[in-house]
């Protein structure tokens, strides 16, 4: 990590204990542990994400980074020590989680209060993070 000829070393270590001292580290792990959880059960259900889905995901993050060239693409993951590896990962965790929100939605009884698109995105929330809890306690 370098700032105005300065060249300074920080460890993965260094960073853990500052997110642990700050009371960010439990957090963060949880979301990762929730993440993985959720992908494997997707994944137990037989859900996967196609090449296309991939690429419509990748070229949304693109924009909403505004990463408008490929170069831009790689100087954000080089300057954010990642890979394009990772960014995939994490795009393909990310849809495979939401197409776990849509099948664990089907499986649920929903009645009148999916009406509105708000109520419905609610629910599908709730219905998640009520599913991963129990998957958590396991």
């Amino acid at each position: 990590m370098a700032k105005k000829g300065l060249e300074i070393e920080v460890a993965v270590a260094e960073v853990v204990d500052f997110l642990r001292m700050t009371g960010r580290f439990s957090h963060a792990l949880r979301e990762v542990v929730s993440r993985k959880v959720a992908v494997a059960a997707a994944k137990k259900m037989r859900l996967s994400v196609t090449t296309a889905q991939l690429q419509k995901a990748s070229d949304t993050f693109r924009i909403m980074h505004n990463l408008n060239k490929a170069s831009d693409t790689n100087n954000w993951l080089k300057a954010n020590g990642l890979t394009v590896e990772a960014l995939e990962e994490y795009l393909e965790t990310n849809l495979l989680i939401n197409q776990l929100k849509d099948a664990l939605e089907k499986k649920t009884a929903k009645g009148k209060y999916l009406a509105s698109p708000i109520i419905k995105e609610t629910l599908r929330e709730m219905i998640y993070k009520d599913w991963l809890e129990k998957e958590l306690k396991k």
